[in-house]
């Protein structure tokens, strides 16, 4: 897949008007099923951000469409991500977050230590051939960027640097304290729409003034804008109207935004948001809030609580108003426009990602 889409180059100069995706890219269930397997379980993924998991013993699971995945942080200080199963009879082995020093199947009672090692299991002591070695927690593969933490279900994908470059130093350099956070909010929020409606609502800043009153009127300036795409990157720059401080955002192919946002009185503050598919026609837009360790948590979460009541459901509102005109309204395929020149106004990166989203799926024919 990846040969196909480090081969898609973005048009960050022409204005043009460009055909977009069919409308059954969707709402058709069968190129969700295709998307599936095409691109989440091949692509590097988001799952959050290491201070979720600070201290040995700490846990979350987190689904990728249909598969779930435990990270925990063992007692010697590494990440480990494991498919959420029993090697016994596939049990899931945990749900949501929490602490502990093992993990216990609640079926059988097959344990395993945070490394993924199978401690016990009852009876194994009387079958001859049992071996418990043979049995460890299937690993999923797990990096970290600036913090955050990425997995791939596909074991022969290329490492991030090969797929995303050196952006963690561009990062780094932004905001050199990004890896050590500390959780403020955790804000999941539905979207009624297909996965890709979320993403390319967010790839453009045209609907910005219309939608967004309460941030283009006390955050961000929508005029000073600059939108590019380059690889398997979004870049996103724009200036607050106090201190001269600047929003930053990162997108990452295929759904998650690593962004410096500015609160007003208080700074730039790291939220990571990510748009997980649920179904063909349902996804989830969650925001990630932190701040840097030993920060008032005060200021972000009133923020955050604002935010979450304005351009959160804004956003919500317009991404199922997408799709439900997609599915009812006759929709069949409709037209972007490109203008990088005016990028507050321009949709050339949203036509980046639908090159992609082509690739991956005939990647996969």
């Amino acid at each position: 897949m990846y040969d196909r889409l480090l081969k898609v180059e973005c048009d960050n100069q022409s204005v043009r008007t460009v055909p977009s995706l069919e409308s059954r890219y969707y709402t058709d269930p069968e190129i969700f099923e295709r998307e599936k397997v095409e691109i989440f379980q091949k692509s590097w993924i988001c799952v959050g951000h290491q201070c979720m998991v600070a201290t040995p013993g700490q846990y979350f699971v987190s689904r990728i469409v249909d598969k779930e995945v435990l990270i925990v942080r063992a007692k010697n200080g590494a990440l480990h991500a494991f498919h959420n199963s029993c090697r016994h009879r596939g049990h899931r082995l945990a749900i949501d977050s929490g602490t502990c020093n093992r993990f216990v199947c609640p079926y059988h009672a097959w344990t395993y230590d945070l490394d993924g090692q199978l401690l016990g299991a009852p009876n194994s002591r009387n079958v001859a051939d049992f071996d418990g070695s043979k049995f460890r927690l299937n690993p999923v593969r797990l990096e970290l960027l600036a913090g955050a933490i990425f997995v791939n279900l596909d074991d022969a994908a290329p490492d991030m640097v090969d797929v995303y470059g050196d952006v963690e130093s561009e990062i780094l350099a932004a905001k050199p304290g990004i890896s050590e956070q500390e959780l403020v909010m955790d804000n999941p929020h539905p979207h009624r729409c297909n996965w890709k409606a979320s993403v390319e609502n967010f790839s453009e800043c045209y609907h910005c003034g219309p939608v967004h009153k309460y941030l283009t009127s006390n955050v961000i300036d929508p005029t000073t804008y600059k939108l590019t795409a380059q690889g398997l990157i979004q870049r996103h720059q724009i200036e607050a109207y106090e201190n001269n401080m600047v929003q930053r955002i990162w997108h990452f192919w295929p759904n998650t935004a690593i962004g410096l946002y500015p609160i007003p009185g208080f700074g730039t503050t790291l939220c990571i948001r990510h748009m997980y598919p649920i179904d063909h026609k349902n996804s989830i837009y969650h925001y990630r809030w932190f701040v840097d360790q030993g920060s008032s948590h005060a200021p972000v979460a009133e923020y955050a609580e604002i935010h979450a009541k304005t351009t959160v459901v804004e956003d919500g509102q317009v991404a199922e108003g997408v799709q439900y005109g997609m599915e009812h309204c006759g929709y069949k395929q409709g037209y972007l426009l490109a203008d990088p020149n005016h990028a507050m106004s321009s949709e050339h990166v949203i036509v980046h990602f639908q090159a992609l989203v082509r690739a991956a799926l005939e990647a996969g024919e």
